[in-house]
């Protein structure tokens, strides 16, 4: 584990030990060749790969369509995804689920050469989201909600398990804010829920059509639902910094505690109240908005959260690898490369995904 830094808990700017660029080329140059070659195979794959699905289709090579119809036919067949809370579980347990993925990455010396702030490991943030995760099953088994209590029950059976092998409360005590910092993430996943709870006793949730759907109309709708969020939210972002920051409670979002040194994944959702509320706002409008002459389909409002959720926490979690964002599609996302240098200076790049606001309206 690595070692506890002491002191009051202090928030302050996060540490700059070098530019994402510099350190990626620090830990190309140390990579063996093998390494580097692998990665710019994956690279290639994973740029080109879905494009190349998406020609076979329209070639009538592989049939799309009967995928996307029986996804959909799984899913609606499903009472859990028929819920009038459906899309809201479904927008937490994805920033759950991207969260655990990169704070466990965070721990695995064999990905030092991606981060863009130097260390071999940090377990710190996976004791976080195991004891984080161990408070929100509990929630569930005790409320009964959304899987009842046999599965809530075998899940916590299975975070005390690895929390009790792995230490993780000790490790949670042992570090100045972290205990705060684990029961803050815990509040605010299950304050959005209930928040979203309670929006419906006041508006009726529109119904999403469950219907036939195409695998380009499907395409189409995330695809335009993720630029709409990004354009929506820029401006706000924006404003946050120049406009009204005394009013919105941005500045929360760029606190770094002493704990960590630097920006977590998990930092992705450590907002204030009302700019947690304005992310919420933007994405609940974005997904009423109708592409093709009516609501937006069912699941494309699920992939819709699943997307954006991870290109949200991709951008906090601080890794320059053959699968971020702007590796990918350079000069078309800003990815995490843009996002660190926006927290590390607290200002600039105020787009969370693209780019083009930023180099032709907010530059």
């Amino acid at each position: 584990l690595a070692q506890a830094f002491c002191g009051p808990v202090v928030f302050q700017p996060a540490p700059r030990p070098g530019g994402p660029a510099m350190c990626r080329a620090e830990a190309c140059a140390s990579a063996p060749k093998a390494g580097r070659a692998l990665d710019a195979v994956c690279l290639q794959v994973l740029r080109w790969g879905p494009a190349a699905v998406l020609g076979a289709h329209a070639a009538g090579v592989a049939d799309l369509d009967a995928l996307v119809m029986a996804v959909r036919a799984t899913l609606s067949g499903a009472a859990f995804f028929r819920s009038p809370m459906a899309e809201a579980y479904v927008a937490a347990f994805s920033f759950l689920g991207w969260i655990v993925l990169f704070s466990l990455a965070d721990a695995l010396p064999g990905l030092a050469r991606f981060r863009m702030v130097a260390f071999a490991s940090d377990s710190k943030p996976a004791h976080i989201v195991l004891v984080h995760g161990l408070l929100i099953w509990a929630t569930f088994l005790a409320i009964g909600e959304p899987f009842g209590r046999a599965i809530p029950s075998a899940i916590l059976a299975a975070h005390v398990l690895c929390a009790y092998f792995a230490g993780s409360l000790a490790v949670i005590r042992q570090h100045d804010g972290m205990g705060w910092y684990t029961l803050r993430a815990y509040l605010q996943f299950m304050g959005y829920l209930a928040g979203i709870a309670v929006f419906h006793l006041f508006k009726t949730p529109s119904i999403a059509p469950w219907g036939d759907i195409s695998a380009w109309r499907l395409f189409g709708e995330v695809a335009f639902g993720i630029v709409a969020y990004d354009f929506l939210f820029s401006f706000l972002h924006y404003s946050m910094h120049h406009r009204c920051a005394k009013v919105v409670d941005h500045h929360q979002h760029h606190e770094i505690t002493n704990f960590s040194r630097r920006l977590l994944a998990a930092d992705t959702v450590n907002h204030g109240l009302l700019d947690f509320a304005l992310q919420v706002g933007v994405n609940i409008v974005v997904q009423n908005i109708g592409l093709f002459g009516g609501p937006k389909h069912k699941l494309a409002r699920f992939i819709h959260n699943i997307v954006v959720t991870g290109l949200l926490v991709e951008s906090h979690a601080g890794y320059d690898g053959f699968w971020s964002t702007h590796r990918l599609y350079p000069g078309i996302f800003g990815g995490a490369l843009r996002h660190v240098q926006h927290h590390t200076k607290g200002k600039g790049y105020y787009q969370q995904f693209f780019c083009y606001l930023d180099d032709f309206v907010f530059a």
